[in-house]
């Protein structure tokens, strides 16, 4: 699988979990799932949508043989799918953020539970295919259970028509957060809000 993979849908360590804690034998479900997201490394985003509702499809039919702990990660799993799948709706097809990653101070990657409590960096690559704009970098961690549990906006970005441009922003990592998501937004989108975190450190 790609390093590209989106955060929110890196979902292999809960499958993992689930694997270990489930008391049936879900094997072929889960690798039928991983499978799935295999095919994500070859897609654009436009495809995404049709294999992310497959996953969530096949997710749905593993918590019939699942309970306890086990069918709290699967649960889990759905809301990520959902949160990824709601963003895909709403994104521009024209502005995106690629290659974004959290990264600690070494440069290394930075894992979110590995440093929760902690400062870290979120670098990543505006892409604008549409005409001169003003754009922020959202940054959405979440819980284990897909709640929300902190949101960070950018300072806004001036870009240009057609124009890449390196970004990032320092962010602190919730103690409860377990992985995150991120959207690049026009600065006017009702979705832009003021009243969130918004960090120095735009390259």
């Amino acid at each position: 699988m790609s390093d590209d993979l989106p955060p929110i849908l890196d979902v292999r360590d809960a499958l993992d979990e689930i694997e270990t804690s489930a008391d049936a034998d879900v094997g072929d479900d889960l690798e039928a799932i991983r499978a799935r997201l295999d095919e994500l490394d070859d897609r654009g985003r436009a495809d995404d949508q049709s294999v992310v509702d497959d996953i969530d499809g096949l997710v749905l039919g593993l918590r019939e043989s699942l309970d306890g702990e086990a069918d709290r990660r699967a649960e889990g799993v759905q809301n990520r799918l959902r949160t990824y799948r709601d963003a895909l709706h709403d994104a521009s097809t024209t502005l995106s953020l690629s290659g974004a990653e959290l990264r600690d101070g070494s440069g290394d990657r930075a894992g979110v539970v590995d440093h929760a409590g902690e400062t870290v960096d979120l670098v990543g690559t505006l892409v604008n295919g549409g005409d001169a704009r003003a754009a922020v970098v959202s940054l959405a961690f979440h819980d284990n259970d897909g709640a929300p549990v902190r949101k960070v906006e950018s300072h806004e970005v001036g870009l240009d028509s057609d124009e890449r441009r390196d970004v990032g922003l320092t962010v602190y990592v919730p103690e409860n957060a377990a992985y995150y998501a991120t959207t690049a937004l026009d600065a006017d989108d009702p979705r832009a809000t003021s009243d969130t975190d918004a960090p120095d450190g735009n390259e």
